[in-house]
């Protein structure tokens, strides 16, 4: 039997207009009645998980990939990376695409060179300057990064895309995400994953991923999906996690994930 639930947010569980259905939600509900656990998985920094509706507010939340987890505002894990390292990458990114779009999650803050409409966003022009403590994640375009490259006279190129550069040069503290459904490169902790953040979960509950029943529509899913005793892809994921998925369900605007408990339940 599967005890515990673990959904990934954007495009999984949400649909796209940032809300749950009365369908889904009436779902989770039932599977935590039947004594089942709930858990949140996102990429998402915790000030903005906490955007998501009320009712999903008492469950335990794995927000930044893995970086991070939160009981009812109580962090329970925290990985980051390093200053010297955070720092590194930053330097590399500016210098190859002084233009592109960067920013550094921070203590729940981000620190982002662009204007933008984010909760917790602080416009900053040197991004750097600001990579001062440990980073939980360090974002950018993967589009805008590449753009930057250097071109020869006759149009070919002249280095390699920097987004390779920057893959092939990164800290052995760090590992990057690259998501071109979001037009992102998220470079995090190393060992930080869904996976590993549930695990060290469900090993403090006492139970194996085994038990575990997780969705996911992106490449941040892969690992949780893949490992979990049930991984379901949405119908609307990316290749990769249909590739590692043992099932599929219907898309987040179809309540999939409704769609999955309800039969397990019935």
């Amino acid at each position: 039997m599967y005890s515990v639930l673990a959904v990934d947010l954007d495009d999984t569980l949400l649909t796209g207009d940032k809300t749950i259905s009365a369908r889904t939600l009436a779902a989770l509900a039932a599977w935590e009645r039947s004594g089942r656990q709930v858990v949140i998985a996102t990429g998402r920094p915790p000030r903005v998980t906490r955007m998501i509706p009320s009712a999903c507010h008492p469950y335990p939340w794995i927000c930044y990939n893995g970086a991070w987890i939160e009981h009812q505002r109580n962090i329970l894990f925290q990985k980051a990376i390093p200053v010297a390292d955070a720092r590194q990458i930053v330097a590399t990114i500016q210098k190859a695409a002084p233009d592109c779009q960067l920013g550094v999650e921070i203590a729940d803050k981000l620190y982002i060179n662009r204007q933008v409409e984010r909760p917790g966003a602080e416009f900053v022009r040197d991004v750097l300057a600001h990579t001062n403590r440990p980073t939980a994640k360090i974002l950018t375009s993967l589009a805008e990064l590449d753009a930057a490259q250097s071109m020869a006279s006759n149009g070919q190129r002249m280095n390699p895309r920097p987004s390779e550069t920057l893959l092939s040069e990164l800290p052995p503290t760090t590992r990057a995400l690259i998501s071109p459904k979001y037009d992102l490169v998220q470079v995090m902790p190393r060992d930080t994953s869904k996976a590993t953040a549930l695990r060290w979960l469900t090993t403090r509950w006492g139970i194996s991923l085994d038990e575990v029943i997780a969705f996911g529509d992106d490449v941040n899913d892969v690992e949780m999906v893949a490992e979990a005793g049930l991984g379901v892809a949405m119908a609307n994921a990316v290749a990769e996690v249909k590739a590692v998925a043992r099932r599929m369900t219907s898309s987040n605007e179809e309540d999939g994930v409704a769609a999955v408990l309800e039969e397990l339940l019935a």
